[in-house]
């Protein structure tokens, strides 16, 4: 498994298939480690909701979930990366993507604010910006040492944008569908806060796909990252 994550990124149909077999070989652990995090913290942020009246289907639940991604993401995304990279039991990995929580939601939230800044202006900017900071996640989960994980993401992406790109437009689309079948699957989701809460969780264990995948082009690109505490063992 270790050798499939180093691979190069020399090939975006590569990289699908290769991410396909990573991703589906480890779900039961991603599937683990995204809904240990999500559902309680789904249910956590729907009490809130419900506390402040605010609408299920509303604009605001909208944001407010939309920022629980992020919140939750920050846990969930690199205790994930560090099981991937080190075989660690759930427990371990989650203890792990706590002590990296702050780190990770801070770029998250740069890279979230960063992207939308750029698709005000047209659509294409806003792709572009997040195809440059595409190896974020992985960044911040693998290397302490990188001071600024947005410039070194830019750095790395540099020369091989296109690629990147069509390694994450097919990952996208399937997010897309998997965002359609969830919640066409559970009917009178979009006025139910708890089933909204669960699909939420659900469609988070799809979009770990586009975490494997960002995990092997970065380490595609650089081979196996330097020895610290939050890499290999």
């Amino acid at each position: 498994m270790q050798r499939e994550l180093e691979q190069p990124f020399d090939s975006a149909a590569r990289l699908l298939a290769r991410s396909a077999r990573v991703f589906f070989t480890r779900l039961p652990f991603l599937a683990s480690v995204t809904l240990a995090v999500f559902i309680p913290g789904k249910l956590v942020m729907q009490a809130i909701c419900a506390a402040l009246e605010v609408p299920p289907e509303g604009v605001a639940s909208y944001i407010l979930m939309d920022f629980s991604n992020i919140i939750l993401g920050s846990l969930a995304v690199p205790a994930a990366i560090y099981g991937l990279t080190t075989r660690r039991p759930v427990l371990d990995c989650l203890r792990q993507g706590r002590k990296l929580w702050a780190r990770m939601f801070f770029a998250k939230f740069k890279v979230e604010m960063t992207v939308a800044l750029w698709s005000l202006l047209l659509f294409v900017p806003g792709i572009v910006a997040m195809v440059k900071l595409a190896f974020t996640d992985a960044i911040v989960a693998l290397d302490d040492g990188a001071m600024d994980p947005l410039e070194r993401s830019r750095e790395l992406t540099a020369g091989h944008r296109w690629r990147v790109f069509f390694g994450l437009a097919p990952l996208m689309f399937i997010d897309l569908v998997g965002n359609i079948v969830v919640l066409t699957s559970m009917p009178g989701v979009a006025h139910s806060r708890w089933l909204l809460g669960l699909a939420d969780s659900l469609l988070a264990v799809i979009g770990m796909w586009a975490t494997v995948a960002g995990v092997m082009m970065y380490l595609g690109r650089i081979g196996r990252p330097p020895q610290t505490k939050n890499t290999y063992r």
